[in-house]
């Protein structure tokens, strides 16, 4: 991004020049072909012989010419200003920074000097006309980003150079790729959901942004060229961020600036940014891959992130940055980079950016009104199967922090960051796990996995944590043959527990505090060998409900602790957290069973289970009491969301519950305990197709713990927030009757029915609002949900 001129200060003030857009959007009638040229793009750009390219030496511009240069044969000529030293020179150096062949550059691509900002591309007539003559192609990749200037600074250079271009391509009927910007959907008048093709002229007063408005005017000239019969292709990336391999970037890109300048200022905004970028070398292979298709073509990535789990990894890579209130930090802007202050500060450029109110924006700032849920959503085909979409996960973020350090855009922390991700684990890693000979072992791919503390967890701790995918050739023993199998490999509770307090503290220093006091009661101490343990048990009744599992590999010394089990491919309603309203009374009453034998394995038998090494803490009614402080802390955090999602009296309740913690604690604890999974909900429970049978896994955070509290978990998931007391009641007595069968026990009905009620308190004391910290960075869609449904549990049985 160019830096404002100072006599464009005014910039978003300018005067609404809706009607000289509206004038600049009519294409002149003589631009159109002269006669019909073949269909379509031409096989797209990598089957051009000759392709005439603006921009080339900007940062997409070039990656743009990389990819047109090393996928095909085409000659490139580039229009290039000669305003620093001599337009060739400034060309080869562009090219070259990518990595390209020094005599390909030579050899392949010729220098037109040129400004697209003058009329006619700064280039004389004679020359447009022999390029028109001889050009088989034409990339328009040159603009001015700018999310400060107003439309008539940006006119010359982003809206007259693409008529002109048009006007030359016309007569050959030369097919024509636009490089235009996903910026143009963010207009405050279009509907939450809209076509492609949607009428972006009736929406221009709706559009605040000068630097969107230039691209919808230069769009709207491209599609009616497209209408008198030009090929044409246009092409809307989102936020385009650096290299995805070497972490390179644009040191005016406003991503880069906006990260500067919070870790400076030690506060980022408190807003529902999506965070959707894509590396510029993937913008160019996909722009490249899609050049045949002609029409528009969304360069969006498939999983976005969201701002406030970048701000999360900031932390995590040494810089102490808050989430504040987005009005305080508008104040805190407007005071650091006002006229008397540095005049070096990242965020002095976009000043007017943060701060303007346009006109029509019902008194939202420019970045309010593009935030998320204020984006337009698009039916486009999708493209990703052409070129691989590398995932925006905290190994990439780190790569462009590393590169924002080296620059010196941001300074370097004392903090020790991961070491890169070890290679694939090797056929000698699972025989050691196994106990039998392997001579294969072939990676297939990671599984998703939707924790952000895991996710990070697996960054901080430099190994390739997580769930893993395998194809295994086993030689000997029990499985011998290729079986697929899956790899959950764990680091050690102490990096997933300083991930926890990084998001504690980001969601609230009060909460961050308390979470530090009382981590090692939190639930993750001892999480990494606790798994492992639970997975080597080797009773009938867990071995049935729970994946085979084949080994399991303990290396305290490299700090990676895994188990190898099968893949769960035949089984049906895996990963259904979404989807509650697949699961029939039938499966419900199925998993209950389920439960009540897994349940039955450690019942009555909490003395043993206490001396287990692996089970971590194991708190009583006073030890609750003590922890006041944490409960409290997340409780404010999250009642306001509860609050919205149920009715206002939520927040009085978890006031009650955490008062009260002393009393009715002691209901789970009257009845025999016994190991529970403390995460039973349709995230990590399944059930097999060949006979009708639970699966249930995912045990790091098992427990000592009221047999309920897993069946409290499982009814708030799964139920609707309009259950009866009837239907409550039915499921929580055939999980009585089920367990007292696989015990062989008396369980007495009215103390089961209170320890019940205690476990619905327990809930929403120390788990739901737990997820709260974990929706405020990345959203968790099922909570809104379960936590309509607690609300009606409680109501059944209220304190």
């Amino acid at each position: 991004m160019r830096e404002p001129q100072t006599n464009a200060l005014h910039s978003l003030e300018a005067v609404d020049g809706f009607q000289e857009m509206l004038a600049d959007a009519v294409l002149p009638p003589e631009i159109r072909p002269l006669s019909p040229g073949p269909a379509g793009m031409r096989g797209g750009l990598l089957h051009a012989r000759h392709v005439l390219m603006t921009g080339a030496t900007g940062f997409i511009g070039r990656w743009l010419a990389n990819e047109i240069l090393a996928k095909s044969d085409a000659t490139l000529t580039c229009i290039v200003r000669s305003s620093k030293g001599d337009a060739t020179s400034r060309l080869r150096a562009a090219l070259a920074s990518t990595g390209l062949d020094p005599s390909t550059i030579e050899q392949r691509t010729r220098v037109v000097e040129g400004d697209v900002r003058q009329p006619n591309l700064g280039v004389s007539l004679d020359t447009l006309n022999a390029l028109s003559r001889d050009v088989d192609a034409i990339c328009h990749c040159a603009a001015i980003v700018n999310w400060v200037l107003p439309y008539d600074v940006l006119r010359a250079s982003n809206v007259e150079a693409t008529r002109d271009l048009l006007r030359l391509a016309a007569p050959r009927s030369v097919p024509f790729h636009f490089i235009s910007s996903l910026t143009v959907s963010c207009a405050a008048s279009l509907p939450s959901q809209q076509a492609t093709s949607f009428d972006a002229r009736s929406h221009l007063q709706g559009q605040h942004l000068g630097y969107a408005q230039a691209k919808t005017v230069a769009e709207l000239l491209v599609r009616e060229a497209g209408r008198r019969g030009l090929p044409v292709a246009i092409y809307r990336p989102s936020f385009i961020a650096g290299h995805s391999v070497t972490g390179a970037f644009n040191q005016d890109d406003i991503l880069a600036r906006v990260v500067s300048g919070c870790v400076r200022m030690r506060s980022a905004p408190d807003l529902d940014w999506l965070l959707d970028c894509l590396p510029v070398d993937t913008t160019a292979q996909h722009i490249v891959a899609c050049s045949d298709r002609g029409g528009i073509i969304h360069l969006a990535h498939p999983r976005p992130r969201h701002w406030r789990e970048c701000v999360l990894w900031m932390r995590l890579y040494g810089y102490d940055v808050r989430l504040v209130p987005y009005q305080a930090w508008l104040r805190q802007l407007e005071e650091e980079t006002g006229p008397s202050e540095d005049r070096m500060h990242p965020l002095r450029p976009l000043r007017s950016f943060f701060l303007h109110r346009p006109a029509g924006g019902r008194s939202l700032t420019l970045p309010e009104v593009m935030l998320e849920r204020n984006r337009r959503t698009f039916g486009s085909a999708d493209i990703n199967h052409r070129s691989p979409m590398p995932p925006l996960d905290a190994g990439l973020l780190q790569r462009y922090f590393d590169a924002f350090v080296e620059s010196g855009v941001l300074p370097a922390t004392h903090r020790a960051h991961s070491a890169a991700q070890p290679s694939t684990l090797d056929a000698a890693f699972f025989a050691g796990a196994l106990g039998f000979n392997v001579s294969e072992a072939e990676p297939l791919g990671r599984l998703s996995d939707h924790s952000i503390v895991s996710e990070l967890t697996s960054w901080k701790s430099g190994q390739a944590t997580g769930l893993h995918r395998y194809r295994l050739r086993i030689n000997e023993g029990p499985d011998r043959g290729e079986r697929e199998v899956v790899v959950k490999i764990k680091p050690s509770d102490d990096l997933t527990i300083e991930v926890g307090e990084a998001l504690s503290r980001l969601c609230s220093e009060r909460v961050g505090a308390a979470y530090a006091r009382w981590a090692d009661r939190v639930g993750f101490a001892a999480g990494h060998v606790r798994e492992l343990a639970i997975y080597q048990q080797h009773d009938p009744r867990f071995r049935r409900h729970t994946p085979n599992v084949l080994g399991t590999s303990a290396d305290s010394k490299h700090g990676m602790w895994a188990v190898v089990l099968e893949s769960l491919n035949n089984t049906r309603l895996r990963d259904s957290v979404e989807r509650p309203e697949s699961w029939t009374q039938a499966d419900l009453d199925l998993a209950i069973d389920g439960l009540a034998v897994l349940q039955s394995v450690w019942y009555d038998q909490e003395s043993e289970l206490r001396r287990q090494p692996w089970i971590g803490y194991v708190p009583t009614a006073p030890q609750m009491s003590e922890m006041a402080d944490l409960w409290q802390a997340v409780a404010a955090h999250a009642a306001p969301r509860f609050s919205a999602w149920t009715d206002p009296a939520l927040a009085a309740i978890q006031h009650r519950i955490v008062e009260t913690v002393a009393t009715w604690w002691p209901a789970l604890e009257a009845l025999p305990r016994t190991l529970i999974h403390n995460d039973f909900n349709p995230r990590n429970i399944c059930f097999r197709h060949d006979e009708p049978r639970l699966v249930a896994y995912d045990w790091e955070l098992a427990c000592v713990g009221a047999p309920q509290r897993d069946l409290a978990e499982l009814l708030c998931f799964l139920l609707p927030a309009d259950v009866t007391n009837v239907e409550i009641g039915r499921m929580l007595e055939r999980h009585r009757v089920s367990l007292e069968r696989e015990t062989s026990t008396s369980i007495n009905r009215a103390a089961w029915e209170e320890g019940f009620r205690a476990a619905v308190f327990d809930l929403m004391l120390n788990r739901l609002p737990m997820y709260a910290l974990v929706h405020r960075v990345r959203r968790q869609p099922f909570l809104p949900r379960v936590v309509q449904t607690w609300r009606r549990l409680y109501e059944r049985s209220p304190l």
